[in-house]
């Protein structure tokens, strides 16, 4: 599908001085803010002031092409997911053709890339427009650029506010209270959502690892059909349960174009054993809080990955409500085109979601990893047969 041979940028000049940003009072483990313009010269200027920016240095050839490094955040633990992001913007003196090299490293390409003109409506790059080196560490794009700017990214950018957003107005009018439930490490607010009495809970989180928006997709076709299903099944379900909604738990990595931490160079996915960070402090506080002893049946974790797949504790787990993962599983199997795979573990000590949730809430946390390109209408459909789910087991 994509030919092999990548485009080999002959000797570079020197790059123009980039000044890096007054770094705001922080603690000493903390990360500090990417560069802005990062390179620029024979009429074009490479930047990443945006959120959502990729963490880039990148330098122009003579012939006017283009190398941008894609390197990963300093992590605290070995082990790093290799989910190589990009994004970054380009602003072009006069309409030309150009080529833009992805350096890897070590890394290997993942992420199909997108184009767009205002960073809000979002095209992809045809596939016949990327050349991949034999080993898939260096991606080339073949760019026409207009006069002006366009926006290059791993995925139709999506930062911090955009999921928030979408969230209070799918909540609006339905009886939820906003809440700040913490302040992340840079100081970005943590916002909760919380609905609904009853003697039940269930728990609904995305976007700890930042570039995962197939996940955040899923979670918004599961949110969406858990508050709008309209028929007696879904009002008794919504009557009984409680909902804890936690749409943006990592508010610094995703804004600041991390592949998979904070801004502390965790990852928030193993890190709630015993929590050593704001955010899932936080996090994991206000959702006990919030339960306030009721029976959580399940907490639902959105998340992407190279294919879609479903991570959940073994079927022998001590969960009064383990039975619903059969059920899950036979609503995926009967109303989805591709169901996903599942995988069952559990691992007292590995720090994830999904493990706090059997060991602290006695609920089944689930996983839920959607394939990073599957088509939006399957990660909809996906996320409301979940909810589906939910409302058919737990209503009666």
């Amino acid at each position: 599908m994509m030919r092999h041979a990548a485009l080999a940028l002959a000797s570079m000049p020197a790059i123009a001085a980039c000044s890096l940003p007054s770094m705001p009072s922080m603690p000493s483990f903390s990360l500090s803010p990417a560069p802005k313009d990062i390179c620029s010269g024979f009429g074009l200027t490479i930047d990443t002031d945006f959120a959502s920016a990729g963490r880039h240095d990148c330098a122009v050839g003579p012939d006017g092409n283009v190398v941008v490094s894609v390197d990963h955040e300093p992590a605290l633990v070995e082990g790093i997911n290799p989910s190589p992001w990009f994004a970054f913007r380009i602003t072009a003196a006069s309409a030309r053709q150009t080529y833009v090299t992805l350096d890897y490293t070590d890394y290997n390409h993942r992420y199909a890339p997108y184009v767009s003109r205002d960073g809000r409506a979002w095209t992809p790059l045809p596939a016949g427009n990327v050349t991949l080196n034999e080993r898939k560490t260096r991606a080339t794009l073949r760019l026409d650029l207009p006069q002006g700017t366009i926006w290059v990214a791993g995925q139709p950018l999506s930062p911090s506010s955009d999921n928030i957003a979408w969230t209070r107005n799918l909540l609006s009018g339905r009886g939820f209270e906003e809440t700040r439930y913490g302040d992340s490490l840079e100081g970005r607010p943590l916002v909760g959502f919380v609905g609904g009495g009853g003697l039940e809970a269930i728990v609904v989180l995305t976007r700890q690892h930042p570039p995962e928006t197939s996940g955040q997709e899923a979670y918004r076709g599961f949110l969406d059909r858990l508050l709008k299903r309209d028929d007696e099944a879904a009002t008794r379900f919504r009557n009984r349960t409680r909902v804890i909604i936690a749409p943006m738990p990592n508010p610094d990595g995703v804004d600041g174009g991390h592949w998979h931490l904070n801004a502390g160079g965790m990852d928030l996915n193993r890190d709630w054993t015993t929590p050593t960070q704001p955010e899932t402090k936080a996090l994991s506080a206000w959702i006990v809080k919030e339960a306030g002893g009721r029976r959580v049946v399940s907490m639902m974790d959105f998340h992407s990955a190279d294919k879609t797949v479903i991570y959940a504790p073994p079927l022998t787990s001590p969960s009064p409500t383990i039975d619903f993962l059969n059920a899950l599983k036979t609503k995926f199997d009967s109303t989805l085109s591709q169901p996903p795979q599942w995988s069952y573990s559990h691992n007292i000590n590995g720090g994830t979601a999904k493990g706090w949730a059997l060991e602290t809430l006695k609920a089944p946390g689930i996983t839920v990893e959607l394939w990073d390109p599957i088509p939006s209408a399957d990660v909809r459909a996906l996320g409301a047969a979940a909810a589906d789910a939910l409302i058919d087991y737990f209503a009666n």
